[in-house]
């Protein structure tokens, strides 16, 4: 489990795909700039822009 804190800016593709980012970063990403993380069966599989009416 990674521990340590980083700023959403550092956060890469990479990261996403190996899992290496907590559900608290994915949490914070959604709500400063609406990226929403669609997974199946444990797995990252894209990413959805969430469109705000």
């Amino acid at each position: 489990m990674i521990n340590k804190t980083r700023k959403i800016q550092d956060i890469t593709l990479v990261n996403l795909i190996d899992g290496e980012v907590t559900l608290r970063e994915l949490d914070e990403i959604y709500r400063k700039m609406g990226f929403a993380f669609v997974g199946n069966k444990g797995k990252f599989t894209k990413i959805k822009k969430e469109i705000k009416h």
